[in-house]
């Protein structure tokens, strides 16, 4: 999405890359890599919207791991090409415990190791300068996990950022059904308030 004209948007994937051979070019899913290559994937993604919105910049919405991707990005390519950067329920500062121990399940064990709280990965993140560029970030609170707070998943003092102007969102979780903020703070109808978030930080 462009600085000066925010009249185009689009929903992007990093979990997807171009297979080349002799009959053309095919799309398909590859969702086993790490965190530095859906970057550099994040990067192609972003040249790709630039050359088709005729835009010089980029707003990115990332939820959970796109947040890390996201700033893994900026860290190795550069601002430049943002304009702003809004993240929700994000584990900037990883994940570890149990839920750590159950991302493998879900996810590949290269972004698990990328995401557990203390890898290099993080390590790198979390010891750059701040960012230069407005960053809007959604915390995610009300669930109990081991004497924090979080949203079932990550804990409130993973998802603060420092340099980031940070929002709050209170909600519940229901553990036995797996029903976690989570995901369901993307759900317009239960959250509306995430909504409004990302709407204010489009035209602050």
């Amino acid at each position: 999405m462009g600085k000066s004209k925010r009249s185009c948007s689009g929903y992007c994937s990093y979990f997807f890359d171009v297979y080349k051979n002799e009959l053309g070019e095919t799309t398909v899913p590859s969702k086993t890599d790490n965190i530095d290559t859906y970057a550099i994937r994040l990067k192609d993604i972003i040249s790709t919207i630039k050359e088709r919105t005729n835009k010089d910049k980029v707003i990115i919405i990332a939820h959970s791991m796109g947040g890390l991707v996201t700033r893994r990005y900026a860290q190795i390519f550069g601002e430049s090409e943002i304009d702003r950067i809004i993240l929700i329920t994000v584990p900037n500062h990883g994940i570890d415990g149990q839920i750590e121990g159950y991302c493998s399940l879900i996810g590949s064990l290269a972004e698990c190791k990328d995401m557990a709280k203390n890898s290099i990965l993080l390590n790198k993140l979390d010891n750059v300068q701040n960012m230069t560029i407005p960053v809007y970030n959604l915390v995610g609170m009300g669930c109990k996990m081991n004497g924090d707070t979080g949203d079932g998943i990550v804990t409130e003092t993973s998802q603060y950022l420092s340099y980031a102007n940070n929002s709050y969102i209170e909600g519940f979780c229901d553990e036995l059904s797996l029903d976690l903020l989570h995901e369901k703070i993307l759900n317009p109808e239960k959250y509306p308030r995430t909504y409004e978030f990302i709407n204010q930080s489009l035209g602050a």
